[in-house]
């Protein structure tokens, strides 16, 4: 049986070998992209969600115009703009890839599998190898399902996040600027 420790230990293991594994011109061509784009749409389905939410928050706070595709708030998308799926394997998401390209934006796809539909019609796809199907050009994982892949697009994209910080020379107080200053946080926390 295993401790909780062993499963601490196996589980960042499999992340580091995840991110460690992702080619950085890749990474760097997801920056360049982001930054030349003028609004920014994220797009993902069940628990990868979860990042593309997260790092719309954080292109927002760095001053980014980005949206998450269906929310009640996203502009239509069309030339000059960036639509950057996480995952991008089923019906769906090619739906939305199809016609995000028809609308004339660019497409990025953060995946484990830049080969199949999807990638076809990506101008840039990152691959992200973290275990969905349990192939052999995936890192496999101990986790269940596509677990790995959604944590390691999570972490992924907080780190593509200090990258622009670092490259693009944006303060961390600008960026607590822009957050939401609704959640009444009080005291020293505020």
């Amino acid at each position: 049986m295993s401790t909780y420790q062993d499963f601490v230990n196996k589980i960042i293991q499999e992340n580091r070998e995840t991110l460690m594994a992702i080619d950085e011109k890749q990474i760097q061509s997801l920056i360049d992209e982001i930054r030349k784009a003028k609004t920014i749409q994220l797009y993902a389905m069940g628990r990868m969600q979860l990042s593309v939410r997260g790092f719309a928050m954080r292109l927002k706070h760095m001053g980014f115009d980005s949206y998450v595709v269906y929310d009640t708030t996203t502009p239509c998308i069309g030339k000059g703009d960036l639509l950057i799926v996480h995952c991008a394997v089923t019906n769906v998401e090619l739906n939305i890839i199809k016609l995000a390209k028809e609308a004339g934006a660019r497409i990025v796809l953060l995946t484990a599998h830049p080969e199949n539909e999807h990638g076809q019609y990506a101008d840039l796809a990152v691959r992200v190898p973290g275990q969905i199907f349990g192939t052999e050009n995936e890192i496999p994982s101990i986790q269940p399902m596509s677990t790995l892949l959604e944590q390691s697009l999570f972490l992924f994209t907080d780190i593509v996040t200090m990258m622009i910080m670092d490259q693009c020379d944006i303060a961390l107080d600008k960026m607590k600027n822009r957050h939401t200053n609704l959640e009444g946080l009080c005291g020293d926390f505020a």
